[in-house]
C-alpha cells in the first residue's frame, strides 16, 4: 500500500536502502499516513487526496474538490435508497402473496380456446417486457381487457420462451389481426388466486413452487395468468413429481 501511494506521490519514503530497495520511514511520517488514510475512509480517491494533501491548495481548490466529493456521495445515497426502496417493496409483495398460498387447489386445467398475439423471448428474464407489450397490443384492439386476459408462457423448448397474451376465443375478434391461441388442458395442475401479484410476477410463481416442494411436486409445461373483472390473477399450471 504505501508503495503504491509512493509511486502515486502521496508518501515518500525517508530513507531507501541502495542494495536491498528496503523503504523504511521516519515517525514524523506517521500523520500524513493518517491523513490520507483517514481521507481514503471519507470516501475519497487517491488522486483527490494527492490534491488535498497538496501544500499550495488554496482555500478556493478544497472547496471545490471537496464539494465535487459530497455531490458524488449524495448521488449514491440516492442510489442506495431508491434500491432499498425497490428491495422493501419487493419483500413486501412477497408477503402478501404469501396468504394466497391458502387458495391454493390441486386440479385439472381445462383446454384453453383464445384469441390474441403472441412472441419470442430467449431468456426468462425478457418475459416482463414481452408480457407488457402484448398486453398494450391487445389494448389497442380489444379495449379494456383486464377482466378477462388470460397470459401464457410456454417454456417447454430450451431454446425459446412463447409468450402468448389473449382473451376468449368469443369476441369475434379473429378478424381484427388477431390470431388463435390454445393452451391445452393439464390433467394433473395447481391454481392459486392472489389479490394482487408481486411487481416481479416471477415471485409469486416461486412461492407456488416452494410451498409445492412439500409435496414432492413442480410446475411444468404452459404457465397461465388468468385475469379476473375484481382485479385478482389465478396462476395455474400443469404439476409433476419432483425429481
Amino acid at each position: 500500500m504505501l508503495r503504491h501511494w509512493e509511486d502515486l506521490g502521496l508518501l515518500e519514503p525517508a530513507d531507501v536502502d541502495p542494495v536491498t530497495r528496503y523503504r523504511s520511514y521516519a515517525p514524523t511520517q506517521v500523520g500524513r499516513v493518517r491523513a490520507v488514510a483517514a481521507l481514503r475512509e471519507l470516501g475519497l480517491g487517491l488522486g483527490d487526496i494527492a490534491v488535498l494533501l497538496d501544500p499550495s491548495l488554496g482555500r478556493g481548490s478544497l472547496v471545490e474538490v471537496l464539494r465535487a466529493h459530497e455531490r458524488a456521495l449524495e448521488e449514491q445515497v440516492s442510489a442506495a435508497a431508491t434500491r432499498l426502496a425497490r428491495v422493501r417493496e419487493r419483500l413486501s409483495a412477497i408477503e402478501r402473496g404469501s396468504s394466497a398460498m391458502s387458495t391454493l387447489v390441486h386440479q385439472s386445467l381445462p383446454a384453453l380456446r383464445l384469441v390474441g398475439l403472441h412472441t419470442q423471448v430467449l431468456d426468462e428474464t425478457e418475459i416482463p417486457a414481452a408480457a407488457t407489450d402484448l398486453r398494450a397490443r391487445l389494448r389497442t384492439v380489444l379495449g379494456d381487457v383486464e377482466g378477462r386476459l388470460v397470459l401464457a408462457f410456454d417454456g417447454t423448448d430450451d431454446d425459446v420462451v412463447v409468450v402468448s397474451a389473449g382473451v376468449p376465443d368469443d369476441v369475434g375478434a379473429s378478424a381484427r389481426g388477431l390470431v388463435p391461441l390454445t393452451v391445452d388442458e393439464a390433467e394433473q395442475g395447481v391454481s392459486v388466486r392472489f389479490d394482487e401479484l408481486p411487481r416481479d410476477a416471477s415471485d409469486a410463481w416461486v412461492l407456488v413452487d416452494h410451498h409445492l416442494e412439500a409435496a414432492g411436486l413442480r410446475t411444468w409445461g404452459v404457465h397461465r395468468h388468468v385475469h379476473a373483472a375484481d382485479g385478482s390473477v389465478t396462476l395455474q399450471a400443469a404439476t409433476c413429481t419432483r425429481t
